[in-house]
């Protein structure tokens, strides 16, 4: 039987190659890998027993070898209701997934909503169990990036916290939430509309408070911090808030909505009382979902790159376990004028 025949047909192992080469097990594994800790003759040797046995090393043992789990997390920090039900999500999530199809690297989605799953991620990211960590929602469990922060694992945040805190620790990702505000007031504007409700987001919530400013400075004399309120981002609050600023201001002839869900809550409150969209009102969403093109009217609204995000994103992890340093990228957004303004 030749040197390298495995009794009975089985499958040849890397034991087999370490065992021909004359190699530990684990300097045969990183020979495979061309890494630069093994000599150019010792290479040789490993590649001679390699043909010799007929072994074909998998992708768990490439994985191995090269101390990488082949996986990356995808942390989300709110509830999984608000996962599938805001479609910014699952754009996002698309855009990553896509983002790693052309490597070996696998998506894991991670859930940390509550103390007990936020302990148990953070175990996991402890173990290394995946090779790095991107963040859907990282304005929302500060304590989860703290911890990340002193770990050794490379993060990529899908999102702008204030004053950016972590620069140079992890890389980021976000749409310019002021710039695509100032398209909307802009665009409000030039249609002649000066009586201009805000229908914001989260208090607190940075793409709230961004857009917020970017609407205020850029109505400048037709701000009225009297006909702006803060919401959640679903359609429900969308209506509800605007009912409550008809009552106040009838004669609104504008509505800066900061979400496509809360503008179209906010048309059916429109619509609800009479008020004809765009003849009486103009009314311009934020984010450019499937639902703004399937209103009655359809929505103009900001357009914000979420898909490219993801994919954006997926391309910085796969970077960073490879070794570049974190970076940060702003994204353009634009307007897509339809009819209700």
């Amino acid at each position: 039987m030749p040197r390298g025949a495995n009794p009975g047909g089985r499958r040849a192992t890397i034991g087999d190659v370490a065992r021909i080469a004359g190699v530990s097990r684990a300097t045969a594994s990183r020979a495979l890998n061309d890494s630069p800790a093994v000599t150019p003759a010792t290479k040789e040797r490993v590649r001679a027993a390699v043909q010799e046995t007929g072994f074909v090393m998998n992708a768990r043992g490439r994985a191995l070898a090269m101390g990488r789990s082949e996986s990356i997390a995808i942390l989300i920090t709110e509830p999984l209701d608000e996962l599938f039900a805001d479609p910014t999500y699952g754009v996002v999530l698309r855009g990553i997934t896509e983002g790693l199809a052309a490597s070996r690297t696998m998506p894991m989605l991670v859930q940390a909503w509550t103390e007990v799953e936020h302990q148990r991620a953070l175990r996991q990211f402890e173990r290394r169990v995946v090779d790095a960590v991107i963040s859907i929602s990282p304005y929302v469990g500060g304590d989860m990036l703290e911890a990340l922060a002193t770990g050794a694992l490379p993060v990529v945040l899908c999102g702008q916290l204030p004053g950016d805190p972590y620069s140079g620790v992890f890389a980021s990702v976000y749409s310019d939430d002021v710039a695509g505000a100032t398209l909307a007031a802009e665009r409000m504007l030039r249609r002649g509309r000066r009586r201009i409700a805000i229908v914001n987001g989260p208090i607190g919530n940075p793409a709230a408070v961004e857009r917020l400013n970017g609407y205020a400075r850029t109505l400048d004399g037709a701000f009225d911090e009297s006909l702006t309120v803060s919401t959640g981002w679903d359609a429900s609050s969308g209506y509800d808030a605007m009912s409550r600023l008809l009552a106040l201001a009838p004669d609104i002839d504008g509505v800066l909505a900061a979400s496509d869900r809360i503008a179209v809550g906010a048309l059916g409150a429109l619509q609800s009382a009479g008020r004809s969209v765009p003849d009486d009102v103009s009314i311009i969403g934020f984010d450019d979902h499937a639902v703004a093109a399937t209103t009655t009217p359809p929505l103009t609204t900001i357009r914000q790159p979420l898909h490219r995000q993801g994919m954006l994103a997926a391309g910085m992890a796969l970077g960073m376990v490879d070794g570049d340093s974190p970076s940060r990228v702003v994204l353009d957004m634009e307007l897509v004028e339809r009819e209700s303004v």
